[in-house]
Parts: structure tokens; C-alpha cells; sequence
């Protein structure tokens, strides 16, 4: 049976959200609203999350969020879409089931894009109370421009007091960009919102925004601005507002007069403005950038030697190994290992077994060449000889504990950070029958190397419950470390996704040796990304080889499996 065919997106569509007339679920204040995006699986028919959920904005019954949803596009596909609305409760919970339930309301993408001007108005109903109003949503739909660049601003407001004096006590001024939507009822969507500063000349914090969020490409798109002052309450007051365009901000003019709204009963004086500070549109870099620039690619690789795994002289185990045909653990080695090699700047690879006896004693972090001060091995081969010599004298045991081998992992990380060296990142390879006795430590290691230059790529194999793998994997939710309260330890949530889960009972295929690895590779360059990007670090640039240095590499140097055709 041939693998499906590859889904490609059509294209990508942002969705803005707005509400309107939101139930209120608070006594004392108004309810504190946020939108959680899930879709409908094709297949199983099952609501699952997409990890997209709007920002919480406090005491507003008609929000209109910034954070937008991008969706990809499949013309020929139905695509079901649940918005569910809730009154956040326990901001330090990130479970929206955590929170009150305002109401959901489905729809497909179809139907949103093809309303008119690509808006469409719902009604969120709650299922355990039909018939009881909730409020309205508004979906805004446009499609994504392919740029990738990036626009770096920062301004500054002068002359924002009322007229008449200053003002009775120091305000809190933020400000507000809004694009205006592609549609016929000109209505505009707020994508940025800075935080708040004490003073009538505010001067706000630099800030980097996807060219894409803020005008979709378009230059010439007009961008609402609004300096408004906070309020406890919710009713913010808008100052001062104007309308301009990027290619204005980015031209020589340097300042734009802000005019109080018609309607407000604060007017402030005819000299203020908002000034420019800095602007300017960037390419951002890619994941080739730092790999031209040589950050080092580091693989590091674990191999599960528990007991459940089964007797590796009998046939029905995972690591019976009979003649040239490679068992479970070989070809997932094979597969994933002949990719990341190419990256890794030296081809040396150390490779560790876990939860079993090497020589008679029990260890989760053994390397499998016996040299504990220099434990790699000379590429994908060297990792396949070390396995099946390990093979010939370990006691299987157990139990299945991840922590130790994360732990050293992000223990060497850290010693080659401290010691200088951030152009790294390193990807551990766990390959395991999927049986974790051991979840908590595991899940605590986890969240502690989140915040290190480490993927962790666990490949599932046999038919285990893998429960808890999709536990670790965090595509549902964030893997969160329990508080506790004794010891006054708030609860800990990772810094950002760092593992991929794939079970290779999944892929059995004729195209599972292309399948297999993509899906256990493809989430590395965007964690890769978000590690650099958060923590600032650029690429180097491009290093210079003299061509008249370069050595053969003798790996492409390949007998054919076949003879060359015959000319005549």
C-alpha cells in the first residue's frame, strides 16, 4: 500500500478576531475574554488544538484581539474550525478548560472566506445552556503575503496633555497600531499594542513586527495609530489618532499630527504628534544563514536497552537482529542518522544506552564504545557497530527513565555556552519501545533544557501504548512542572517546544524511508529559529573556504547498485 499523497497549502489565511456583546461572567469587573483556535482531524473527526490562542485582554466585553490565527488554505479540503471563548480566571494556567466557558462557535473556512469581504459574524452558543446569548464573534480573513521580512520601529508622543493643564495624576499611555482590513465595510484590525508608559511625551520601547502582521505587504495600506491613556476599568480614552502608511513612516518625514476623536470630550492641543524614531524593514535570517555561518549541528543519540523490549535472542524482540535485515531500532537509526549527518561538523556522533546492565552495572547514560571521557562514535555506521556490539553483552533491565541522558545532555550544552561557544545546537535522538515508567523527572529535565539550544527527537518503536510519548511531544499542551507548595515553587511551564514524537509503526509504507525521517525532522529548523531568535543570537557570516584546501570526502564515493546503461 503506497503512503498518501503530501498535502500542500494552497496558501496561508489570517484570521482576526473581534467580539462583540460578550456574556459577563465577573461580578465585581468585566469578564477578561481570550479566543482558542481548535480544527476538526480529516480523518478521525476529532477536535484537536492548533497551539493558536488570542492574547487575554482584561475588562472588555468587545475585545479586538492582535494575536491573529494563521491557518493554512486547502480548496479541496473542508476545514472546521471551533473558536471557543473564555473568561481567564488562572492566567497562570495554560489550559483554556481551566477557565469559564463563554461559548464556541464552528464554522468552516469556506464559509469565511467566502463571505462577503471575507467577514463573517457567528453567535458563540454554549451546548450545556442552548439558547442562552453569548455574544457575537467576528472573523476577518486575508490572505497571507509569502514576505518573511521584518519592520523595526520605536516613536515617541509629544504634546498629548489635554487642553487646559496636564493631567490630575500620571497616566499610563500605551499605544495602538490598527490595519485596515481588505474588505467594503472599512473596518480595521489592531496589530500591535505597546506597553504602557507614565508620561504625557511618551517614549515607547523599540519593537520588531512581521511585515506580513503589519500591512501584509502593502506599503501603501493605511495603519490607524492611537494613543490612548489606560484605564482599570476597560474603557481606555483615545487620546490622539492619526492615519498613515509604511511608505510614509519610512520616508523622509519624520512626524504626524495626532487629532482627538470627534467624539471624545479629552481634546489635546493642535501641536501634538508622534514622531519616528527609528523605522526600517529587514530580511530576517534563515536556518541556512547560521548553517553558512557554521553553527554546528550536533547530534547525540540514545538507545532504550529496558526489559520490555523483550529477550533479544528470541524473534518477536525489538532488538533481535538476524543477518543484514535491520530490526526496529537499525532502521530508525539508519534513517533519521544519514540526514543529521551531513550536518554535524565532524561526523562524530556519542551514543549512550539506557535502562540496562553494561557490564553489570545499571545505567541510563552508558556509552556504548566503553570510553566514558570520549563517547562518539564515527558516523552512522560507527552508531550501527556500536549497537549491535553493545548487543552481545548487556543485561536488559530497566526502568525507562529519559531524565538522566536529557540532563547530560543539557549539561554539556551549558558548559559549552558558559565557556563562550552559542553558535551550537544539538539535537538528542531517543529511540525507544515507548514503555516511560519514570514521567515526572522526565518531564521536569525537559522543561529545564527548553531553555537550552536542544531538540529532542523521540522515535517511538513496537506497538506500545505511546500515551505518554504524545504526553512529552506538548503539540496539545505545554508540559507544565507541578507547584509545590511547601517548598513555595510556583509551577514551571517550558520555555518552548523542543520535542517531536513520531511512532514508526506509523510509517511501514514503500515511501517510509522518505516519510519516515521528514516527520521526525521537520519541526527542527523552526525550533532551531525560535531558540536564536529568542535569545538574539545572529548568524556569523558565511564561511570562506579556499577550494585549493578541500579534501575528497570519500562517503559519496559509492559502488553502483547497478551497471551503467549501455551506449550505442
Amino acid at each position: 500500500m503506497k503512503g498518501a499523497p503530501p498535502r500542500y497549502a494552497h496558501s496561508q489565511i489570517e484570521l482576526k478576531i473581534s467580539c462583540e456583546k460578550l456574556s459577563d461572567l465577573d461580578y465585581l469587573s468585566k469578564s477578561d475574554p481570550q479566543v482558542i483556535l481548535l480544527a476538526k482531524d480529516i480523518r478521525t473527526q476529532k477536535w484537536r488544538p492548533t497551539n493558536q490562542q488570542t492574547e487575554i485582554i482584561m475588562n472588555d466585553l468587545n475585545p479586538k484581539f492582535v494575536t491573529s490565527f494563521i491557518v493554512d488554505y486547502f480548496f479541496e479540503e473542508l476545514q472546521q474550525f471551533r473558536f471557543i471563548c473564555v473568561d481567564v480566571d488562572k492566567p497562570h494556567n495554560p489550559e483554556w478548560q481551566a477557565q469559564e466557558f463563554v461559548g464556541q462557535f464552528d464554522c468552516d473556512l469556506g464559509s469565511i472566506v467566502g463571505s462577503p469581504g471575507g467577514t463573517l459574524k457567528g453567535t458563540f452558543y454554549d451546548p450545556n445552556h442552548p439558547g442562552k446569548d453569548r455574544g457575537h464573534i467576528i472573523i476577518e480573513a486575508e490572505e497571507v503575503s509569502k514576505s518573511k521580512r521584518n519592520v523595526k520601529l520605536q516613536f515617541q508622543a509629544h504634546n498629548i496633555s489635554p487642553k487646559g493643564g496636564l493631567f490630575k495624576s500620571k497616566p499610563e499611555i500605551f499605544l495602538v497600531i490598527s490595519r485596515t482590513n481588505e474588505n467594503e465595510i472599512s473596518t480595521s484590525s489592531p496589530v500591535y499594542q505597546s506597553s504602557g508608559v507614565t508620561t504625557s511625551n511618551p517614549y515607547w520601547e523599540p519593537f520588531t513586527i512581521r511585515e506580513t502582521t503589519l500591512c501584509n505587504g502593502d506599503f501603501d495600506r493605511i495603519l490607524i495609530f492611537q494613543v490612548k491613556q489606560y484605564k482599570k476599568n476597560g474603557s481606555h480614552i483615545i487620546l490622539g489618532e492619526c492615519s498613515v502608511t509604511l511608505h510614509e513612516i519610512l520616508s523622509s518625514k519624520t512626524s504626524f499630527p495626532l487629532r482627538s476623536p470627534s467624539n471624545s470630550n479629552v481634546k489635546i492641543g493642535k501641536d501634538a504628534c508622534i514622531t519616528v524614531i527609528h523605522a526600517s524593514v529587514e530580511e530576517p535570517p534563515t536556518f541556512l544563514d547560521y548553517i553558512a555561518g557554521g553553527t554546528e549541528i550536533n547530534l547525540v543519540v540514545a538507545i532504550d536497552f529496558t526489559g520490555s523490549n523483550g529477550d533479544p535472542r528470541s524473534p518477536k524482540s525489538l532488538h533481535y537482529i538476524k543477518g543484514t535485515n535491520d530490526n526496529e531500532y537499525q532502521k530508525a537509526i539508519r534513517s533519521v542518522g544519514q540526514i543529521l549527518e551531513g550536518y554535524d561538523y565532524d561526523r562524530r556522533f556519542p551514543v549512550y544506552g539506557f535502562g540496562a546492565k553494561f557490564n553489570k552495572e545499571l545505567s541510563h547514560a552508558y556509552p556504548l564504545n566503553n570510553n566514558r571521557d570520549d563517547p562518539e562514535v564515527e558516523g552512522v555506521d560507527g552508531i550501527l557497530k556500536a549497537y549491535s556490539k553493545a548487543m552481545e553483552t548487556i543485561e536488559l533491565f530497566g526502568p525507562t527513565n529519559f531524565s538522566p541522558i536529557i540532563d547530560q545532555t543539557a549539561a554539556k550544552i551549558k558548559r559549552e555556552i558558559d565557556n563562550g561557544n552559542d553558535n551550537v545546537y544539538y539535537i538528542l535522538l531517543i529511540i525507544t519501545d515507548g514503555v516511560v515508567t519514570v514521567m515526572e523527572p522526565t518531564i521536569r529535565a525537559i522543561i529545564s533544557a527548553s531553555k537550552l539550544p536542544l531538540s529532542i527527537v523521540i522515535v517511538g518503536v513496537g506497538n506500545s501504548d505511546f500515551t505518554n510519548m504524545k504526553i512529552l511531544d506538548a503539540d496539545e499542551k505545554p508540559l507544565v512542572q507541578k507547584s509545590i507548595p511547601q517548598a513555595r515553587k510556583p509551577a514551571v511551564v517550558m520555555d518552548r517546544d523542543i520535542v517531536q514524537f513520531v511512532a514508526m509503526r506509523d510509517f511501514q509504507s514503500e515511501a517510509a524511508s522518505y516519510e519516515l525521517p521528514k516527520a521526525v525532522l521537520e519541526e527542527i529548523p523552526d525550533q532551531f529559529m525560535e531558540y536564536m531568535t529568542k535569545h538574539k543570537i545572529e548568524p556569523r557570516p558565511p564561511v570562506r573556504i579556499d577550494v585549493s584546501d578541500l579534501k575528497v570526502n570519500h562517503r559519496f564515493i559509492n559502488t553502483p547498485d547497478e551497471p551503467p546503461p549501455a551506449y550505442t
